[in-house]
This record gives structure tokens, sequence and C-alpha cells, in this order.
């Protein structure tokens, strides 16, 4: 890694901020979808055309309609969006769309700085507030009803003491809801292998994943998971496991930057394991296209990523974090390609990817702390990872003294711009009245146009 500077200080100019904002703007603009917009009655009944209602869900209405206001509380990727559309969508309303509120507000603010139409509907998706405090939420309920209004909350994590506004929330039967995607998208015949990939279904462990398995069969996409997996359950040689995981960093880069990047990962390995590097044969995972080294299946690099923190402890992963960490200082494109790594890491680790890259990253040199607001940047191409982007970026925010409040100038000008704009406005408007590096690159990226 390279040597922390002191708090506060850095050497990132506004020439290699605006180059990385215009980057990352031109990959992630088609993919994002703003957070804070309205959802008109056409785009909830899409949504819910294949909307399994969960257990307890006739409860949840209940409760909604007396209370006017209801936070539902699980894990991630339990559904819980859609099953607060679908509980919007049930509601006495004066019209029938529905206004997506910011995750960062607080229960305060939602209290007293948020304005409420009568008979409306709202909804918070993954709210990040760090206190569910239960009398303003108690107030606001009370409020919510005078109106005639209606708010669902979602939040990740265990109930709180709001006991009186919050519902447990669960996923589904799991075969129940492959057999309605497939009824509602697949037409009347049944695609070919549906009945394996039902079995598949059962077993996995969130409906996210499967819709995305029915969705590849109904679209006849190539099934993507099976050939990763199988081949980790042949206990691959070590150098074939390490080429994978380098790739995982240094996806798509020339054949002979790729070569010299990954010669680098062998010799931060051998600090920690000795034994020579065996020539290996043509990788079952890896390809070289158009003279760039890549995974045969896009989705495989992800996948990849999920086997190996399934399955492999320090002993791979030590040297790996030492050489990935490294990337950030090795130009523009091998540092944008770690930093989308360390993205998909985070969807199958937070943790991992937390504080042993983004923590270390947004508290070191300028390269690093680019590559830290670039992973944020990438986090937001992922509806569930969004918003802890946010979160990390308004934790790193908070004091304009702390180094890692670059990071978050970056990320906050960079995805989170374009998933919460409004968040990301107010927030670089406020870090760019500070003295120092933070507030001088916080006033340059208001003026890039993109927050």
């Amino acid at each position: 890694m390279i040597d922390t500077p002191e708090p506060g200080g850095t050497d990132l100019d506004d020439k290699t901020l605006t180059q990385s904002v215009i980057a990352i703007i031109e990959q992630l603009g088609p993919l994002v979808v703003p957070v804070a917009r309205d959802l008109d009655r056409r785009a909830a009944d899409t949504l819910l055309r294949s909307y399994l209602e969960p257990a307890g869900f006739a409860d949840a209405v209940r409760r909604l309609s007396m209370r006017h206001l209801l936070v539902l509380v699980g894990e991630a990727d339990m559904g819980k969006r859609l099953g607060a559309i679908a509980l919007l969508s049930r509601m006495s309303l004066a019209e029938g769309r529905i206004t997506v509120l910011s995750p960062a507000g607080s229960a305060a603010d939602l209290l007293s700085r948020t304005e409420y139409g009568p008979g409306r509907a709202y909804l918070l998706h993954d709210w990040i507030a760090g206190s569910t405090d239960r009398i303003e939420l108690l107030n606001l309920a009370r409020k919510l009803a005078e109106l005639g209004s209606y708010l669902v909350i979602t939040r990740n994590g265990d109930p709180s003491q709001a006991v009186e506004v919050e519902q447990p929330w669960g996923a589904p039967d799991s075969g129940d809801l492959f057999d309605l995607y497939l009824s509602a998208f697949g037409g009347r015949n049944a695609p070919a292998g549906a009945a394996t990939a039902r079995v598949r279904a059962l077993a996995l462990p969130t409906p996210a994943e499967v819709v995305r398995l029915a969705t590849r069969l109904v679209r006849d996409d190539e099934p993507a998971g099976e050939e990763v997996a199988a081949w980790f359950d042949t206990k691959p040689p070590m150098h074939e496991v390490r080429a994978v995981a380098a790739l995982a960093f240094a996806h798509g880069l020339p054949e002979p930057e790729f070569a010299r990047r990954s010669a680098g990962f062998e010799r931060t390995r051998e600090a920690h394991e000795a034994g020579p590097r065996p020539a290996g044969a043509p990788h079952p995972l890896i390809a070289v296209h158009d003279g760039r080294v890549v995974f045969r299946v896009p989705d495989h690099r992800a996948q990849v990523l999920g086997e190996l923190v399934a399955r492999y402890g320090f002993w791979l992963w030590q040297p790996l974090r030492e050489w990935a960490r490294s990337l950030a200082g090795e130009g523009d494109d091998v540092r944008a390609r770690a930093a989308e790594g360390v993205a998909l890491l985070a969807a199958c680790s937070l943790k991992e990817a937390q504080l042993e890259f983004l923590e270390v990253w947004a508290q070191g040199r300028a390269a690093e702390r680019l590559a830290a607001g670039e992973a944020l940047s990438y986090m937001c191409a992922d509806d569930a990872l969004a918003p802890e982007a946010l979160r990390l970026a308004l934790t790193w925010a908070g004091d304009p003294a702390d180094p890692r409040a670059v990071a978050a100038v970056v990320g906050l000008c960079g995805g989170l711009s374009l998933r919460y704009p409004a968040d990301a406005a107010t927030h670089l408007r406020r870090l760019s009245t500070a003295e120092g590096p933070t507030g001088r690159l916080a006033a340059h990226a208001l003026t890039l146009g993109q927050a």
C-alpha cells in the first residue's frame, strides 16, 4: 500500500477529478436510474406484474391503512421495495402516483422538513438513517393520517423500538415465485430446462436471485453460475485460482498489461507462500478477445468473486488484497478496473470491500482516494449497493477535514450524482464551503454540472 498522507492532505487536482467524473458518467449514465423520481400507476403495475405476496402481507395492508406509516424491516434483497409498492397500491389515494423520497433523510427530516400533499402515496426505499426515533416516527404517522397520505419505508436490519409502525418482512416461497414469473413472462409453454431450474430456485437465498434465474431462462440466455461453481468444485490448482482472482480486479486489460499486473500478484503471493509458479494450459474461464484478457462469460467476474469469498481464506486473500489495493496507483485504466472489481466484491461481501479496500483507499494518497470514490460510483449500478455507497459517502463527508471526505467528493460527483442527484448536490454544496482540499474539490465538482 502507498503511504498514507497527513489527514486532509491531497494532491488530487481538478483535471484528474474531471477526467474521472467524465469517464464514470459516460460508463454509468445509461445504466443508473435516479432514485428520487415518481412512479405512476402504469409503472407500478408493470413492476407488480410478477409480484408474489409473502406471508403477513394482508396484516401489513391492515396496519398501513390504520397507521398511514409502515416500516418494512428485514434482510437485503427480500423484496421489500416491491412489497412497499404493492402495499401503497392497495390504499385509497387522491392520485395513483407514488413519490419516492431520499433514503438519506433522518426521522426528523421526514417529520419536519418534508412536504406531504393530501391523499398522496410516498415511498422511501433502503433507509440509511442512523437512528429510527420512535417518537418522531409516531408523530410522523399522526401527521400523515391527518393528511390522508401514506408512507412506506424499507430498511435493512433488525426491528427497532418503534414497533407500532414496523413490520418484519420476509421472502415469498421461492418455487411459487419462480412459477409466477414464468407464467407472467414465459408464455404458454414452459421454457426448456424449467424443471431443473426450479429445483435450483428452491435453494436460492433471495427473491432477487430467483427472478434473475427465471429471467435468464425466459430470455434463453446462457445459464450463468453453474459453470463457475462446478469449476471450483473440481478443486483447481492454485495458480489457476489466482489467475481468475487477478482477473476479477484487472478485467479487460490488454494481454501484455494483464501479464505484467498478474506477475505482480504472484510476487506478492510469494511473500506469503513459497513455491514456483507453474506454466498453465488455457484457462477454462478466461479468454482473450480483441487483445484483452476477459472472462469467457461476463457474469463470471462477479460469480468468481463470490466463490473466492465463500471458499478461500487468508492464504489467497491476504496477498490478493495487498496486490489489488496497489492497483490504485498504476494509472487511470488499471485503477478504474480495480475500483469496479471492489464494487463487485461489495455485492457478495460488503464488509470485506469496505474494511479491506474502501476504507484503506479513502485514507490513502490521491490515486487511492480517487479509487475509493470511483468504487462508490460503480456500486451505484447495483440497486442493493447504491444506498450503501450513499451511506459511506455521507459518513466520510461528515467532517470536511477527514481525509476520506475527498473520496466522498469523487463519489458524490460521479455515480452518486446519477443515482441520488438531489442528495449529491446538497452535500457537495455543503462541502464546497469548507477550507482545504475538500472544499476546493467540492466547489470544482459543482462546476462540472453532474450533481
